[in-house]
């Protein structure tokens, strides 16, 4: 009777203890009040956990709470220090440069477009380097704009400044404009831009309003000078150990679904930025006119020639890559 009750409350205990959901953590370098953590990533989070009937628990930790050096994030996930995280494949070179078309100048303009059509180079298994993650997001930001300490309105006005450049292919870009590329963290732009370490730095609008920006420079032009993809990567390890509905929960809110959801967030916050930077009086946001436009094209477009060039697989990412786009929008 004794042993019968006491294998009746160890089961009950087992029973208990496996009702207990998977806790993932997931690592932000940002601000918990930043666009795409506080406003893409945190609700995401909580309508994944209450979709998986109890076995999951996301938890957010923003701020660098888990690993604050943003080129070390995707470390974060392979050590076990995070479970996941949102990162830039860039960060990692020479493993994600598949990744690289989306840098390319005059392709990118919103995030939605550019996020579906990196989800569909990774379904179409075109992007190298991801085997053993579990991706719950290819995607891009917006596309990066000048913003500098002296007014920006033609090429000339670019030629020896020094401007952070957040990627290698970034860099030629500014290279090619006849500027000195100059690599910073991100928490480290704002002040560098104060203090006139750098000239102008090549960033989204979203970008802007996380690291104040706008508050050390009063110069933006705005053209679609290449962006940068972002990644929410797991490792595949970790994401085949979950339960089903945990595993059922992902899915159904990953991939395109996610894609869709933090392009559509990220532009508006995006969109929102630089309408508030314009009407606050204190900053200029210039629009090229269409002949300087493509005078930039023009100066740009060896950038996109070397890397289609440089190897056969890059032209048929390049193919699908602007396909997709077109598909997108």
């Amino acid at each position: 009777m004794l042993r019968a009750f006491a294998l009746a409350i160890a089961a009950a205990a087992s029973a208990a203890a496996s009702a207990q959901p998977v806790t993932l953590k997931f690592a932000s370098f940002e601000p918990p009040q930043a666009p795409i953590t506080g406003s893409v990533f945190t609700p995401w989070a909580k309508e994944v956990s209450a979709a998986s009937g109890g076995t999951l628990k996301i938890d957010i930790y923003p701020g660098g709470t888990l690993g604050r050096n943003p080129l070390q994030q995707l470390k974060l996930v392979q050590d076990g220090v995070a479970d996941l995280t949102w990162t830039v494949p860039g960060y990692t070179p020479g493993r994600f440069d598949d990744t690289q078309v989306a840098e390319l100048p005059f392709l990118v303009t919103d995030a939605t477009s550019g996020s579906l059509a990196m989800t569909k180079l990774h379904q179409q298994g075109l992007l190298r380097g991801f085997d053993d993650l579990k991706l719950l997001l290819i995607g891009t930001v917006p596309a990066n704009n000048v913003h500098s300490r002296e007014p920006v309105k033609s090429l000339a006005d670019l030629k020896g400044r020094k401007i952070r450049a957040g990627s290698s292919q970034i860099a030629k870009l500014v290279e090619t404009l006849g500027a000195v590329p100059v690599q910073l963290g991100a928490p480290q732009v704002a002040e560098s831009l104060a203090r006139g370490v750098i000239d102008a730095s090549l960033n989204e609008w979203n970008f802007v309003a996380t690291f104040k920006i706008d508050e050390v420079v009063r110069n933006h032009t705005v053209l679609p000078m290449g962006t940068v993809a972002v990644m929410v990567p797991m490792m595949k390890a970790k994401y085949d150990a979950l339960p089903a509905q945990a595993k059922a929960a992902l899915d159904k809110h990953t991939g395109e679904a996610l894609a869709r959801r933090f392009g559509a967030v990220v532009d508006k916050t995006n969109d929102a930025t630089r309408e508030r930077v314009t009407r606050s009086g204190k900053n200029t946001v210039v629009v090229l006119p269409p002949a300087e436009q493509q005078a930039w094209r023009a100066a740009v477009q060896p950038v996109t020639d070397a890397w289609r060039k440089s190897s056969a697989q890059n032209e048929k990412i390049y193919q699908a890559f602007t396909e997709a786009l077109k598909q997108a929008r």
